[in-house]
């Protein structure tokens, strides 16, 4: 007879699993660990899922991945037709809104695509999300002001400041679990640095 699987312990391993591969990375998270978190025997997980890549990959997907780069490109493109990017904060943009809605609901998918990825296809994810933001950047500065804007020291400044932004967004929701924390703490992160940007790119003593 064949066996049957409970849905409720599923969902509770992924669960699990989540929390785990968010906490340790997939490279040190044991199912030992996914087991004991979920309240069962890592012989009880086999009977749900082959092995931990097969695991990891049933928390991380990679049409959530491709969705967390969609949300962001869209929410950057945004800035573009803005007069004051102050205002493309959560209460004033449905693009930023959207892109932090998903960060709060997938939190600990979000983590994991960060910082968490080393061992599997997403081990260069937070590099792939820095390059996209230096990408859309640069696009701005040379439709806007030509090619020879895009100086090496403001293509240093952009790429050192992208990483740090992701870095950021890794911390804040690392270091929140409530959804109204993790709103406030980008709400301020957001005041700083969208300010910042428009200074850093609306470039001094040249006309769009």
């Amino acid at each position: 007879m064949p066996q049957r699987l409970k849905e409720s312990v599923r969902v509770r391993v992924l669960a699990s699993a989540a929390e785990v591969f968010a906490e340790k990375g997939f490279a040190a998270a044991k199912l030992a660990d996914v087991a004991e978190r979920a309240g069962t025997s890592p012989s009880n997980i086999y009977k749900y899922v082959e092995h931990k890549d097969a695991l990891f990959h049933a928390v991380v997907t990679p049409a959530l991945a491709a969705r967390l780069l969609r949300l962001m490109r869209a929410r950057v493109r945004e800035l573009g037709g803005i007069e004051q990017w102050s205002s493309a904060n959560a209460a004033g943009s449905e693009r930023a809104r959207a892109f932090l809605q998903f960060l709060i609901e997938h939190r600990l998918v979000v983590i994991i695509l960060l910082r968490g990825g080393q061992g599997t296809r997403y081990a260069h994810m937070s590099q792939l999300m820095s390059r996209e933001l230096l990408r859309l950047a640069s696009r701005y500065v040379t439709d806007r002001y030509g090619d020879e804007a895009l100086t090496p020291l403001l293509r240093f400044t952009l790429e050192t400041t992208f990483t740090r932004t992701i870095d950021t967004i890794g911390d804040i929701l690392a270091g929140h679990r409530d959804a109204a924390a993790i709103a406030a703490a980008f709400e301020l992160f957001w005041r700083f640095q969208l300010a910042g940007l428009q200074a850093l790119l609306d470039l001094p003593g040249r006309e769009a």
